[in-house]
């Protein structure tokens, strides 16, 4: 796997020199897949709290290219806590070799030959995907 961008401290991006905080700057909006081209995109948009500075990108895809694995854990039949449903906790990249376990995190910069990146939302949700390539961008 490649990536345009390094995991700092399992919670942010940092992408052509700038720190990107998905946890407290971004409210994660959906995503798409696209079977034919075996292509998902994850989309975030900046949240509104008076936190978030105001220079701060609008809109953010992470767009996964060559998927080879998916799996979406969104089990909420109780729907309880629906703000925690998009606030990423963590994010990481992890060994494909151990797809039974998608809560936790490795303190790992960048992809190493087999990982997959797992997402991982407040709410303990997850998305963990294997892929060739992750691409960032930045609106």
């Amino acid at each position: 796997m490649t990536s345009n961008f390094q995991i700092e401290e399992h919670y942010a991006l940092t992408f052509e020199g700038r720190h990107i905080d998905l946890h407290n700057n971004f409210d994660f909006i959906g995503y798409s897949y696209d079977t034919t081209n075996r292509q998902i995109t994850l989309k975030w948009t900046k949240s509104k709290g008076d936190w978030v500075k105001e220079n701060e990108f609008d809109n953010l895809l992470l767009i996964h290219s060559d998927v080879t694995y998916l799996t979406i854990f969104y089990d909420n039949k109780e729907y309880e806590y629906p703000n925690d449903d998009k606030c990423l906790s963590d994010v990481s990249f992890f060994p494909s070799e151990d797809r039974q376990t998608n809560n936790a995190v490795l303190m790992q910069e960048e992809p190493k030959n087999g990982d997959d990146i797992i997402y991982i939302f407040q709410t303990d949700h997850f998305i963990r995907i294997g892929c060739d390539k992750i691409e960032l961008v930045c609106h």
